[in-house]
């Protein structure tokens, strides 16, 4: 596949279509920029094997693509005619876990980074559960993720397909699990207060701890690779946006000012930039940015009829599952 390209005519509109506010112009000087030849430093300066996973339905329905972190070299990944969403990197980079509902209910599946030899991870879809959004353990054993009917939860797996457990049990929403960098913990959004907020566990289930007390909707937690903070989504000030705080929950501060949503964070291997997706036109795009919020940069292209989203960023350890 072709790697895609904008030209001037179409960066003067896809600036315009993207929305950036009067306050995000401020706030971070550089504009937002085009993915492509623009910043050729992404790729050397984020680390070992800097790769995005992603989602699209820009051929007809939602599969797996991949791309350097400037947004080059994009490349699809799967090719099934279903729902196959989700992606995320093993910590070796030579596995890429995803969601799929290719054999009738949605299910955990893994492959290799180039696509080949897909096999299926969970069954849950036999208990009437299903599964949803995987993260990896960082010593690449495990595969943590959530139920896809409600009320979900939050599952652990080993790689085989044995010893699937139950972390939280409860009869509130418990989604989007985030293995932390040590092992220990494992961050999560749930509605278990009634409002959706951020919680971390231990790996066991134990010890949960609540981390945000917002009136809005905090979701979708990210690790920093060094595990000293946590990106995440927020509409606490009107609109989804990408906000990062302290792994304890402190110090909250907002870095993204867009009139759509920004949403689902995942961090380059460097902890230096934070891709994301973004609604322009009605759709997800994906972009990243520094870590304090600056040089916004489009990764794929605008588009009225289809998406690009759910960033999953190769964090380049070397650890052999």
């Amino acid at each position: 596949m072709q790697p895609i390209r904008m030209h001037a005519a179409l960066l003067a509109a896809t600036a315009a279509m993207i929305g950036c506010s009067e306050s995000e112009s401020i706030t971070h000087p550089s504009k937002v920029k085009n993915p492509i030849n623009s910043s050729a430093s992404l790729t050397s300066s984020s680390g070992l094997g800097s790769k995005i996973a992603f989602t699209s339905d820009r051929e007809g329905n939602p599969e797996t693509y991949v791309m350097n972190a400037d947004g080059s070299d994009q490349r699809r990944l799967t090719s099934t005619g279903f729902n196959e969403n989700g992606p995320a990197w093993s910590p070796n980079g030579q596995q890429i876990a995803f969601h799929s509902n290719r054999e009738g209910g949605t299910d955990i599946y893994i492959m290799n980074a180039d696509g080949s030899e897909p096999r299926r991870l969970t069954n849950l879809t036999a208990l009437g559960l299903g599964a949803h959004f995987a993260n990896w353990s960082p010593d690449g054993r495990h595969v943590v993720f959530n139920s896809f009917a409600r009320p979900r939860d939050i599952f652990v797996i080993d790689i085989d397909g044995t010893g699937v457990t139950n972390l939280t049990n409860h009869p509130a929403d418990d989604i989007r699990p985030a293995w932390s960098p040590n092992g220990r913990t494992i961050a999560f959004d749930s509605d278990r207060d009634g409002n959706e907020e951020l919680y971390v566990m231990n790996v066991d289930g134990s010890d949960l701890v609540r981390l945000t007390y917002s009136a809005g909707r905090d979701a979708n937690p990210a690790w920093s690779p060094n595990g000293q903070r946590i990106a995440f989504e927020s509409n606490r000030d009107g609109d989804p946006e990408i906000y990062l705080m302290n792994a304890d929950g402190t110090e909250p501060v907002r870095l993204t000012f867009n009139p759509g949503d920004d949403t689902k964070p995942t961090w380059s291997p460097d902890g230096k930039r934070i891709a994301f997706h973004r609604t322009v036109l009605g759709h997800f795009q994906v972009f990243s940015m520094n870590a304090d919020g600056s040089d916004v940069t489009a990764l794929t292209v605008p588009s009225a009829t289809s998406f690009s989203g759910f960033p999953s960023w190769h964090q380049g350890r070397s650890v052999q599952p």
